[in-house]
Formats: structure tokens, C-alpha cells, sequence
């Protein structure tokens, strides 16, 4: 099986909310995914994206999200970031940043490109990649 315009494996979780492309989402809150501040966060469930190759789980109830779990996915990023760096929760909510201490199980991805500037942007990011 290949796909030549979609990017990702991705599953559809009810949020709190439906979040935009790119935002990072952690396992809690009201229903099944929801944003968090805190660094590092071990609930990461993925990041929301809008090209999957194949998504699971279209019977969804409620505010349907789809999260991409492997693969590449735009990431809304805060920080300067080369490419190849791990990412992790930040303590701006649905926002990525380095992880400068990887803990197990905080890891969103990869980095695919490099941010040379501080503001929060979206960049490509191999999700899933430890």
C-alpha cells in the first residue's frame, strides 16, 4: 500500500474541542484527548492533522479529532528547533518545543526541518520517531 499525497497513520479521539491542524494533544480532560501546559507531558497521544494515509476509529462520537500517531505531521513548535531534535509537550498549550531532558513516554517526534527563530510557527515533524 503506498499513498502518494497523505502522510500519516492517524486515529479520530474525541476532544474537548476540535483542535486545528498541527495542535500537539495529550490523553484527559473531559472526554479522550484534550491540550496540556505542562512540559514534557507522558500523556502525549499525538498531534491533529488533516492528511492521513489511513485513519481509524471514523465512527468517532462527539468532537472528533484526528490524531496522527506515526509518520509526518505539521507541528505548531515554540522555540528554535534543528532538525532531528526530539519534541515534547510545552507549557503553551497544543504548542511542541526540544526536548533538552527527554523523559519516556513525551516524545511527540523528530523534528523534519530546522526553526531558526523563537516565535511559535509550524514545522514537519516525524511523530512517533524516538
Amino acid at each position: 500500500l503506498q499513498s502518494t499525497y497523505s502522510a500519516d497513520l492517524a486515529e479520530y479521539y474525541e476532544g474537548d474541542a476540535e483542535y486545528e491542524v498541527g495542535t500537539v494533544l495529550v490523553f484527559g480532560g473531559e472526554k479522550e484527548v484534550t491540550t496540556t501546559t505542562i512540559m514534557n507531558d507522558t500523556r502525549v497521544a499525538g498531534v491533529v492533522s488533516d492528511n492521513a494515509a489511513y485513519s481509524m476509529n471514523g465512527g468517532c462520537p462527539g468532537l472528533k479529532n484526528q490524531v496522527g500517531l506515526q509518520g509526518r505531521c505539521p507541528v505548531k513548535v515554540i522555540g528554535r528547533v534543528k532538525k532531528g531534535d526530539m519534541l515534547t509537550t510545552s507549557a503553551t498549550a497544543g504548542y511542541a518545543v526540544k526536548a533538552n531532558d527527554p523523559k519516556l513516554g513525551s516524545i511527540i517526534g523528530k523534528a523534519l526541518e530546522d526553526k531558526d527563530y523563537g516565535e511559535a510557527g509550524v514545522i514537519e515533524v516525524a511523530v512517533g520517531r524516538m
